[in-house]
């Protein structure tokens, strides 16, 4: 994955806190089961000038929500930064790539990639996942809409996604090898700012 962006960050943005090698904290918001945007701003408030930025699930549990990219877009308003969670369960590959470029379009750089909830742990287990393609897949869709302004297919995009994306990754008893690698590439974030991993636990 190329994580150079060919941008230099803005200041103040979780970017350029991680390329100066600072300590970041982020905190996650799980959208209301609502449609007053001022229900999720209550429950943003809190963490305005605490975290550093707020990761805004997709669809968390696999239950329905106020969709992320319209919490993302609330949250840019209200001087919080957002990161935008985007799955691979709810959507085709042409609604992904437009939601990017709708992201984009909104001012929203950071994008966390992600598979997604089986749908039969939620509230609707008879729901259809769709994975039309897979987290990998996705992360170098945005990486080549950024970096290459162009789509899967090599069609032309106007503008530019300036995004920082990020993955995740749930290590359960990783080789050493892969250990060592992972905390190698944690302990020196700056040498590699374009991207970022969240490893859960």
């Amino acid at each position: 994955m190329n994580e150079q962006s060919g941008k230099t960050p803005l200041p103040g943005t979780l970017q350029e806190r991680l390329r100066q090698g600072r300590f970041v904290m982020t905190a996650e918001l799980v959208p209301p089961v609502s449609c007053d945007a001022h229900e999720l701003l209550r429950k943003a408030a809190g963490l305005k000038g605490i975290a550093d930025a707020v990761n805004v699930t997709d669809g968390a549990g696999a239950r329905a929500h106020m969709s992320a990219l319209a919490a993302a877009s609330l949250l840019l308003q209200a001087g919080i930064e957002p990161i935008l969670q985007m799955t691979c369960r709810d959507k085709n590959r042409l609604a992904l790539q437009s939601e990017m470029m709708g992201a984009a379009a909104l001012g929203i750089r950071n994008l966390l990639l992600l598979s997604g909830d089986d749908p039969k742990a939620g509230d609707q287990p008879d729901t259809k996942p769709v994975f039309d393609v897979d987290s990998k897949t996705l992360i170098e869709t945005a990486r080549r809409l950024r970096d290459e302004g162009t789509l899967p297919t090599g069609r032309k995009v106007a503008g530019h996604a300036d995004f920082f994306i990020g993955a995740a990754d749930l290590p359960i008893n990783p080789p050493e090898a892969w250990m060592r690698r992972s905390f190698a590439a944690m302990s020196a974030p700056w040498k590699k700012p374009a991207s970022r991993a969240s490893l859960r636990s």
